[in-house]
């Protein structure tokens, strides 16, 4: 069974939105070479109660791997620093991880 978990990334704009929508297509390959692999990507135009966009994704992980581990793994890797280049990471303005246990009934085990 796979360790699934949703990243909730809250964005400062409308635009900064659609500039990490760019680099979130850049992250899925560099991931998986890190064991971490994306199901999908969403977007919410205005958060509950705010004016905020958001970008959520989810992803799963090996059920023996370390998600901390993994995570830390790419985001010290040249992938993820070449995925970032000339995106202003200020304009991500809160990020939210919650590890999943899919139900026993879960076509995602």
């Amino acid at each position: 069974m796979s360790q699934y978990q949703l990243r909730v990334y809250t964005l400062s704009s409308p635009e900064a939105l659609g500039a990490y929508e760019s680099v979130w297509s850049k992250h899925i390959p560099g991931m998986a070479k890190h064991r971490i692999t994306t199901h999908g990507i969403w977007t919410v135009t205005a958060a509950p109660g705010t004016e905020a966009p958001q970008l959520c994704a989810l992803v799963s992980y090996r059920d023996a791997d370390d998600v901390q581990e993994r995570l830390a793994a790419y985001l010290a890797s040249p992938e993820f620093r070449a995925d970032m280049e000339g995106f202003d990471i200020s304009q991500i303005v809160d990020v939210a991880e919650s590890v999943l246990t899919p139900t026993g009934d879960s076509p995602l085990r």
